[in-house]
């Protein structure tokens, strides 16, 4: 038998006394864009792999634990204008990111609109009328092919498992805010796991958040982080945003390499170290080395006077923190309420179903969930998740 909890410390903490609830929080376009790579295609010739494989890790994920609440987010179009509009070097390397036309096409008139779509469709063609197109992947090709539908699909199946989710084209907020947020405002007493291979979201492990890596089949916590990832989770955004990230296109210092850091400041993987401590330990090793009468190491300077080859228009350390860390998400307002009204709320149970489920997975010609056994078998983890949501409905309703 637990060891009663004194009335006093009840008083302090109140979350203490209320029993642990499970969340599940899914990076929706990480763990799609990873499930492309599956070639299942049913008998019409359609891709189906990811519709497929999302609903696999997320069936592995309910026998791995009993969530109460499950839910996904995509990103948009738009989303990550907000930090383009703070840098706009921002993901500049990805060809499916065009932040700048999204920006200058919300500024101008209808007829602006077209008539900039004509300019641009003439100069594409004079541009690219003698030059060899790049063949792209089959990865990529597939992505481009099938991404959207089969997100679409999964949505409508995802409305039928109880498994809320959060998605609009036009909506300017990043999947990892969405999650950010949620995190933030969580709980006292909620437990969270969050899926998703994305190295920023680990900022967000805390004593009551840990991350599930797909990639290396393994969840990431407060006790295991600095094992797997070589600093605590306090200091994953830090070395960001000293070190950049290629795959946003976030530029380091100039010269500053995470084993630069490391070298800089050993204590990076033993407890939190600020912006200003990192700053002041170079200064020290500058003037050392002045006083020495030895030339001041370049990328040690850098790292004093904030110098980066990225283009940006201000403070370094203060654009970079604003676009790296989660602690702050950069949220619509129109998301904060949507997800805020989606948080705990009950959901009705009229109108969805298994045998809806099924009559979809028919429809889609998913083959290897045709069959009535085979499709039972699949999905009896998610019949759980959706007995406790309709227990919570009948519960408020009675």
């Amino acid at each position: 038998m637990a060891q009663p909890i004194r009335k006093k410390i009840i008083e302090q903490r109140p979350e203490l006394e209320k029993k642990p609830f499970y969340t599940l929080l899914i990076d929706g376009n990480n763990l799609l864009n990873l499930s492309m790579s599956d070639d299942k295609i049913n008998t019409e010739g359609y891709h189906y792999g990811g519709v497929f494989q999302v609903l696999l890790q997320i069936r592995l994920m309910l026998q791995k634990k009993a969530f109460d609440y499950v839910y996904i987010f995509f990103d948009g179009h738009k989303s990550g204008l907000k930090r383009y509009l703070i840098y706009n070097g921002y993901k500049a390397n990805r060809p499916d990111k065009d932040y700048k036309s999204i920006v200058n096409s919300e500024n101008l008139s209808e007829y602006g609109k077209v008539f900039e779509a004509k300019v641009k469709s003439m100069q594409n063609y004079l541009f690219n009328k003698n030059k060899p197109k790049r063949d792209k992947s089959d990865r990529e090709k597939f992505i481009d092919e099938n991404f959207a539908r089969e997100r679409d699909i999964l949505l409508k199946y995802f409305n039928e498992l109880y498994i809320r989710w959060m998605f609009d084209d036009d909506e300017i907020t990043e999947g990892d805010d969405y999650i950010a947020y949620y995190v933030k405002n969580k709980r006292p007493e909620e437990r969270i796991v969050i899926m998703s291979t994305d190295h920023d979201l680990t900022q967000l492990i805390s004593d009551t958040v840990c991350i599930y890596d797909k990639k290396i089949n393994k969840f990431i916590s407060k006790e295991n982080i600095k094992k797997i990832r070589g600093i605590p989770s306090e200091n994953v955004v830090l070395e960001k945003i000293f070190c950049g990230d290629t795959s946003d296109n976030i530029k380091n210092i100039d010269g500053v390499s995470q084993n630069r850091l490391y070298e800089l400041i050993p204590e990076i993987k033993e407890r939190p170290i600020t912006i200003d401590e990192v700053i002041e330990r170079a200064k020290t090793m500058v003037t050392e080395r002045i006083n020495n009468k030895k030339k001041p190491l370049k990328w040690q300077e850098n790292i004093v006077n904030g110098v980066s080859r990225g283009d940006y228009d201000g403070n370094f350390y203060e654009i970079n923190k604003k676009i790296i860390d989660l602690s702050e998400p950069l949220i619509s307002d129109e998301a904060k309420d949507e997800l805020n009204n989606m948080m705990y709320n009950v959901q009705d149970p009229e109108g969805r179903s298994f045998k809806n489920l099924y009559k979809y997975i028919v429809e889609d010609d998913i083959t290897e969930l045709r069959n009535e056994n085979k499709f039972a078998g699949f999905f009896e983890p998610f019949k759980s998740l959706a007995d406790k949501e309709i227990s919570r409905y009948k519960k408020e309703n009675n």
